[in-house]
């Protein structure tokens, strides 16, 4: 791969530009086309001359008609206008002007010859014109890109137009389309993915903000089933960017925006909320010829800065929130201990957190000729965020985090493509795409990384120190316990980095035959992972008071290594794997009114890379832990159609499969969790001989010492490193990630039908655009997860199968059974209906209007909500505690409504005024309700591990047999609750998943401009602003998102399993192991879900951005 890259770079570094290359999963449109057919009196003209010609840069193509009178040209610019010029012979000249084209739908144009009048219409005035999509679409051009609010110029909020998308601001402002998970998304810029293919930024976007500047984009789509071969690597959405381009003039933008807490609100629903930051954004974009019809220029630039108070401190110093029972004079007071004992800077308090966010772009178009247009786009995104570690405020354990605790992430994406568009003859066309991208993602300490964390336990002294080698720890889980405050770099971060690269090399060719237009496609993309994360790299003590922190003496220590190199970097998961893409397509003009597209795509994996064998891992489960995705391909048979049977009405639709879009960390999983390639060591002091808990044997007391006690944090005793390397014994039990024998990679099925009608309603004006969509889509194979290690064993009260560990699964160095080894699977259960209505108008005194009401009914097996193995099980509602439950998806928004109102005109010469309001309601994600198990490790009550808040409730009938609790108010408070909320019909079994709903909630934003001159040429200034959440401004109570905390599961009581059926309110003999009879569930410690505000990225507030923006 290194060897094509260095061709590839090469070659681009010939042409006017310099740029690096970046990354499709497969070719996506960049540009558009223009098909037609000349007539005249009814009868095809054949050998008729057709120039287009895209009038901003007199960049021209030209065809000539067949024998039928059909012409087309591909591989166009989008937007326009363009002007479509036909001559013949004996025929005077026909012209149809104002022609607008959008990213991969072709435009069609009817042009009618006259042998004695010249022609010129323009398009929309043409029975029959415009562009064909069989999918629903929407799509954004420059105009309606400047009317967007958006607080954060964020990609996100021009696709949130669409009746299909939804914003999840709560986390990371992921986007979720058609019901699906938001890493299932698509992202490309120029035809190039720039999703976060390696799949652990929530938000969809490599980068955490959109990875390019507002203003260096010409238009914005986003699609849910476009049955185009060239689309691929999705199954939600496909949000394609087409940045601009320039053209035979000069034209450039300055901005300047800026918010801050004063033009934020500071209160949500009666409840006051401290603010103290500053936000700055700053940029530019310049276009222009470097030499006229030829070549172009295009650059824009963008950056933020932005700074936040960290709201959690030591108590009088001016903190948000404080800290229970933390002073500054202890905080200090460690600081200096730190310093005089260790020679280690804390860094003192976390004061503030920065971040920043670079951005820029650069694009080349170069008219070779009229035959052949060449393309290079360089895309840069840098971002910096900084986050506080460990600052806990429960009262029953608080926590504290020194600056030296906390971290800078940093994202930067260097990417550029090359395109070659070629019109070889009237009949034949190709477009050639290569790409690279480089991406890297480091976490960077802000304290000297010689160390590892330290915490200590802010009492005096330790219980330890009455008897010697006592178990206890002076801070523990109570409301008088001290906190622990922690130095150094976290646990986490310790050895924390990722880079991806991405090389793509995709040809597609278009042979004209009559009415048929054939496309065929094939595509290669190479990615190179490396992951390096292995907590406790650098190693954790604990000191259980302050003088045993200044003796250097340490209760527990911890540290993780690989083996058996020693070499951080050989726990990193290193792998490659390639696609391989074709595709063939007919796209077929039936008749004047029907067109048809008949087609399909194949992408086929493949890999070098193979995974570390684990024995242990094949004897447990009975098949190896190497599996890859090498080998597995998705085939995937698309058929559009696009029916016009009079010039008012459109009826499109198909059905096709689509597949891709999971992220490359579910196979990195494998690769990092062998069970081979990493040990750790977590020694702590005990009532043994030897002083801790290690095994027995003559160097055993040393070892002790030399790991707890004279501590030097920089260097770990040669004993403790040696015992790192050689004590694996343990590494026969290790937890490891795999792949199911039979997995498939995610597909779905999809089938779409849109009605679009242009009403005329008389004295109400013309021009209604009605329309309707319905979409149902059905699971093909969808990822989930299970736990081999553990296995059926019996039965529970309510039905439900009850788990323990594998027989090969007992092993010596599993003693607390918490191990697992998590599989990833298959599954075909999942279905989707969704309906739409849309109504649009636009009057030509400078309004535009619209709404849609969208309703969805989405199921699914696993929401699939995060990026480690253990997360990806353990998130999910369980009913079978070792798999995720068949129901009602996190990711279903029932109904929601949107509208916008869009108004701009020119009060004061031609100096724009405009006012663009944009309003959405939806109804609350869904939430399961669970019990919880609050034992550690293994469940004695179903049998499995990880997440213990997973279980689906079982609601028993009033005088239930099956279920006591622990007293008679918490059994008539459980009671009350199932009554008030509709419960009742779930008696007497395992109650589904997502039954219940979060607040629904209405957010409104509003963007204002106005221009004003500046007294040089055409030259003007913006003035604007930028509203979201409107109604929060207008009253604090509204505009409040409230939810279901993530993982969106509420533990409605804890459970336990008794031995035998006991009466409430009578204690009784609990289960200490899933082995044990289980002969009634116990009840205790009923709540409430707790629907708390969603305020992380101030969503729930109001926010004004304002801005200056001067134009030429």
């Amino acid at each position: 791969m290194r060897a094509i890259k260095i061709l590839l770079a090469a070659s681009v570094a010939s042409l006017p530009l310099v740029v690096s290359l970046s990354t499709p999963a497969a070719a996506q449109e960049t540009t558009s086309s223009v098909r037609g057919t000349v007539e005249a009196a009814g009868a095809p003209v054949a050998g008729a001359d057709v120039l287009i010609t895209h009038t901003p840069s007199g960049t021209v193509a030209r065809a000539t008609t067949s024998a039928d009178g059909s012409f087309s040209a591909s591989g166009l610019r989008i937007g326009g206008p363009f002007t479509v010029e036909v001559t013949a012979p004996g025929f005077e000249t026909a012209q149809v002007t104002d022609i607008f084209l959008t990213a991969g739908q072709p435009f069609r144009i009817p042009v009618e010859l006259n042998a004695t009048e010249i022609i010129t219409v323009t398009a929309s005035s043409v029975s029959g014109a415009g562009s064909k999509s069989q999918g629903p679409i929407t799509t954004l051009g420059r105009n309606e890109i400047e009317g967007v609010a958006s607080v954060n110029r964020d990609i996100r909020d021009m696709a949130r137009r669409d009746p299909f998308v939804s914003i999840d601001a709560s986390n990371a402002r992921t986007i979720e389309i058609a019901g699906q998970n938001g890493r299932l998304n698509r992202f490309s810029v120029d035809g190039i993915q720039f999703s976060d293919d390696f799949g652990i930024n929530n938000g969809g976007l490599p980068t955490s903000r959109g990875p390019v500047p507002f203003d260096a984009i010409e238009q914005m789509s986003v699609k849910i089933a476009p049955y185009d071969v060239s689309e691929g690597d999705f199954q939600g959405g496909a949000v394609n960017v087409v940045l601009r381009s320039g053209t035979n003039s000069f034209t450039g933008s300055a901005f300047y925006t800026y918010s801050n807490d004063s033009l934020t609100g500071d209160r949500i629903r009666g409840n006051p909320v401290n603010l103290d930051f500053t936000s700055k954004q700053y940029g530019g974009f310049l276009s222009g010829p470097i030499v006229k019809d030829k070549l172009f220029f295009a650059i824009a630039y963008e950056k933020l800065k932005e700074s936040d108070p960290v709201d959690e401190g030591p108590a009088g110093m001016g903190f948000a929130t404080e800290i229970p029972r933390l002073t500054q004079t202890a905080v200090d007071r460690i600081s200096t201990i730190a310093q005089s004992a260790y020679g280690y800077d804390t860094l003192g308090v976390f004061q503030g957190a920065n971040e920043t966010d670079e951005k820029m772009t650069a694009k080349l178009d170069w008219n070779v000729s009229d035959d052949h247009r060449v393309s290079l786009t360089y895309i840069r995104n840098e971002g910096t965020q900084q986050f506080s570690q460990n600052m806990g405020t429960s009262n029953t354990g608080p926590t504290f985090g020194y600056r030296s605790n906390g971290y800078e992430l940093t994202e930067e994406v260097n990417s550029g493509t090359f395109q070659l568009n070629s019109q070889w003859s009237d009949a034949f066309s190709t477009e050639f795409r290569a790409a690279y991208r480089d991406y890297n993602r480091g976490q960077t300490p802000f304290g000297d990384t010689s160390f590892g964390q330290i915490g200590v336990c802010l009492d005096e002294t330790s219980v330890n120190d009455s008897v010697l080698g006592n178990t206890l720890t002076s801070c523990g889980n109570t409301s008088s316990s001290q906190p622990i405050v922690y130095f150094g770099p976290d646990v986490s971060r310790q050895a924390n980095k990722l880079n991806t690269e991405n090389l793509s090399i995709d040809l597609t060719a278009r042979l004209e035959a009559g009415a048929h237009s054939f496309k065929f496609l094939v595509g290669y993309t190479d990615v190179d992972v490396f992951n390096l994360f292995l907590q406790r790299a650098k190693g954790e003590y604990y000191f259980d008071s302050i003088a045993d922190f200044e003796a250097g003496i340490a209760n527990r220590v911890r540290l993780a290594g690989a083996v058996p190199s020693g070499v951080i970097d050989d726990a990193a998961a290193r792998f490659s794997t390639q696609t391989y893409t074709f595709g063939l397509q007919d796209d077929w003009h039936a008749t004047d009114t029907l067109q048809l597209s008949i087609g399909a795509r194949y992408d086929l994996q493949g890999s070098n890379s193979r995974v570390p064998f684990n024995e242990n891992f094949l004897a447990r489960t009975g098949f190896s832990n190497t599996k890859t995705f090498k080998g597995m391909g998705v085939f995937q048979p698309r058929v559009g159609f696009d029916w016009q049977p009079t010039n008012r009405f459109v009826l499109r639709g198909g059905v096709g499969k689509f597949a891709g879009g999971a992220p490359d960390v579910f196979l990195s999983n494998s690769f990092s969790n062998t069970g081979q390639l990493t040990n750790a060591i977590d020694i702590r002091r005990n009532t043994s001989t030897a002083g801790c808990d290690v095994p027995a044997g003559p160097t055993a007391p040393a070892l002790c010492t030399a790991a707890l006690s004279g501590v030097n944090p920089s260097a770990f005793d040669p004993l403790v490193l040696d015992y790192l390397q050689t004590n694996t014994a343990s590494l026969t039990a290790a937890p490891v990630n795999a792949i199911d024998p039979n997995y498939e990679l995610p597909a779905q099925w999809r089938a779409t039908l849109s009605a679009n009608y242009d009403a005329d309603f008389g004295a109400f004006g013309d021009g209604w655009l009605l329309g309707a969509d319905f979409v149902y889509g059905n699971t093909a194979h969808a990822n989930t997860y299970y736990d081999a290690r553990s296995v059926v064993i019996g039965t529970l009260p309510d039905g439900r199968p009850r788990y323990g560990r594998t027989s090969a699964g007992i092993l010596p160095g599993d003693t607390n059974q918490t191990n697992q080894d998590l599989v990833l699977a298959s599954t075909s259960k999942g279905r989707s209906i969704i309906a739409v209505g849309r109504v649009e108008k636009a009057w030509d005194f400078g309004l535009t209007t619209s709404v849609s009401y969208t309703f969805q009914d989405i199921k699914d097996v696993n929401p699939i909500t995060s990026a480690t193995a253990g997360s990806l099980y353990g998130n999910a509602a369980m009913a079978d505690p070792n798999a995720a439950d068949y129901g009602t998806s996190i990711y279903e928004v029932k109904h929601s409504l949107k509208f916008s109102v869009d108004y701009e005109h020119a009060f004061f010469g031609d100096y724009k005024t405009r006012f663009a309001l944009f309003g959405e309601y939806r109804t609350g994600r869904p939430y399961s309700l669970t019990m919880r198990d609050t034992s550690t490790g293994r469940s004695p009550v179903f049998g499995t591990n990880g997440t213990n808040t997973r279980y689906l409730l079982y609601v028993p009938t009033a005088s239930d047999p099956l279920v006591s609790f622990d007293s008679a108010a918490t059994e008539a408070a459980f009671n009350a609750f199932i009554e008030d909320n509709g419960l009742a019909k779930y008696r007497g079994g395992v109650i589904s998943k997502n039954t219940q709903r979060s607040p629904s909630f209405w957010k409104v934003d509003l963007h204002l401009e106005q221009e004003v001159p500046t007294f040089v040429g055409s030259s003007r200034v913006k003035l604007f602003a930028d509203i979201e959440n409107v109604l929060n401004m207008i009253n604090n109570d509204w505009g409040a998102q409230r939810q279901q905390a993530f993982p969106y599961q509420s533990a409605t009581v804890n459970v336990q399993c008794l031995a035998g059926a006991t009466p409430t309110g009578t204690a009784g003999a609990a289960n200490t192991a899933s082995s044990q009879t289980c002969a009634q569930y116990r009840y205790s410690g009923f709540s409430e879900p707790n629907i708390t505000v969603q305020n992380q990225n101030k969503q729930s507030l109001y926010q004004i951005r304002l801005g200056v923006k001067f134009e030429f």
